[in-house]
């Protein structure tokens, strides 16, 4: 799959340092998001467009709000 753009590169990237900083694997994230791991990854590696809601549940899972989730991107 292609990257859909840089910022959503940078957005995985993000995902990915949240998801270790506070010790989850892939699949420890995809089961609270309610998705599958596979799909976890295409979204850290910049090749899926989430939505809103879905971006709210990231949040939700990392116990961040939506600014805290952009930080840095």
């Amino acid at each position: 799959m292609k990257v859909v753009s840089e910022a959503h590169k940078r957005f995985g990237q993000r995902l990915k340092i949240l998801r270790k900083e506070q010790g989850m694997t892939q699949e420890d994230l995809a089961f609270k998001v309610g998705v599958d791991r596979s799909y976890m990854g295409f979204i850290e590696r910049g090749e899926k467009n989430v939505t809103l809601k879905r971006l709210v549940d990231i949040a939700k899972a990392f116990r961040v709000s939506l600014s805290e989730l952009f930080k840095s991107i």
